[in-house]
């Protein structure tokens, strides 16, 4: 398949939809139903990372096309572009490089899972960027990966800060739980979600905070809910062993049943609301943090974060200074709007007339009694 052929024609037998990013849109195509699939579960429900469904423009602002086929197509079209082009390298994600091939009027990108051999490509032209890849499970998740990288980009152009972090939802206000990878983020959110009345969950690892007038709204990252046994364990979960999810359980033999295990089980948002009975909310205004620590082998605790504390924690998670996910703007996404995040300053200026409080929980009647006792804190 030459670049040509590629670009010039959308695939057979393809759907077509449009989704809203921000003020933006973005036209879908691809012949994978798989795929298709996988966007709607992946910004589900709409509004997450700003992302939901809308009607047909004639001039959207990029079309993404996603076109499976056999690998050999994907082998031959990387082969001529090394052959026709000017070879370079560029950031896929964070210290992450794959070569790239620079033609006339078009760039084409080496696509490559950190964990996987499999090879696809993504061809750039104006206001176009074309997926080949394999008709695979993993070839299924680029187009997601895809929009996702594309809100991301819109979202920080626009002025987002983004924080490393998970948010629960209580009295239609949101809660930032922060903290170190280990921390018990995930399990603190997840756990404060299920347990307070009408709450809700809104996300896992990251969440992209804007400023307006009346205070700060929160927006979801709709990356899956990784979590391992331990922390099911501390929430008291036990029927795991009935689910069946999309991504399937950790291989026999892996960590995923210790406490801070590096595997682990990963849920997208529809399998939080079916499997863990949590509603998922995409967005909220900003109510309070959380700033926890999940140790089994520590007593229980909560009580009010100090200023000095809250700023160490949060300032080493804010990913608008350093993203560990996205690389450089390769996919150079066009935007309507371009301005600073708020100061880490000004934000935390904001937190001190909040609720911040910071906890330390270790098994599932220690949660209980964190749920109790931040409901009893709120409500004074």
């Amino acid at each position: 398949m030459f670049v040509s052929d590629l670009v010039s024609r959308d695939p057979d037998r393809a759907t077509t939809r449009h989704l809203r990013v921000r003020d933006q849109t973005l036209k879908i195509v691809t012949n994978s139903p798989e795929a298709d699939g996988l966007v709607s579960e992946t910004f589900c429900p709409p509004g997450m990372l700003g992302v939901s469904e809308t009607g047909p423009e004639a001039e959207p602002d990029l079309t993404v096309v996603d076109v499976a086929q056999d690998p050999s197509e994907v082998t031959g079209l990387l082969r001529r572009a090394a052959e026709t082009a000017r070879r370079g390298e560029y950031e896929l994600t964070r210290h992450y490089r794959q070569p790239r091939f620079d033609g006339e009027g078009h760039t084409v990108f080496v696509l490559r899972d950190q964990n996987s051999d499999e090879v696809a490509a993504l061809v750039r032209t104006e206001g176009r960027v074309t997926l080949l890849r394999p008709r695979s499970g993993l070839g299924d998740r680029w187009l997601t990966r895809i929009v996702r990288d594309v809100a991301t980009r819109i979202a920080k152009a626009a002025g987002s800060l983004v924080l490393h972090s998970s948010a629960f939802v209580y009295e239609d206000g949101a809660y930032l739980v922060i903290g170190d990878s280990g921390a018990g983020k995930s399990t603190t959110a997840i756990a404060l979600a299920r347990l307070l009345p009408s709450a809700g969950w809104m996300g896992n690892d990251r969440m992209h905070l804007d400023r307006g007038e009346a205070g700060y709204r929160v927006t979801a990252c709709p990356l899956p809910l990784a979590i391992n046994k331990g922390s099911l364990d501390v929430m008291g979960v036990t029927d795991f062993g009935s689910w069946s999810v999309r991504a399937g359980f950790p291989p026999a033999g892996s960590d995923w049943d210790r406490f801070h295990g590096e595997d682990k089980l990963k849920l997208s948002s529809q399998e939080v609301g079916r499997y863990l009975g949590v509603r998922v909310v995409p967005n909220a205004p900003l109510a309070g943090v959380i700033l926890p620590r999940v140790d089994r082998g520590a007593g229980y605790s909560l009580g009010p974060a100090s200023p000095a504390h809250t700023a160490e924690v949060i300032t080493r998670n804010c990913f608008s200074l350093d993203d560990n996910l996205y690389g450089e703007d390769w996919l150079d996404v066009p935007v309507r709007q371009r301005a600073a995040p708020p100061s880490l300053d000004a934000f935390l200026e904001h937190l001190a007339k909040l609720t911040v409080l910071r906890c330390t929980v270790g098994s599932a009647a220690d949660v209980a009694t964190l749920a109790a006792d931040f409901e009893d804190r709120i409500r004074r």
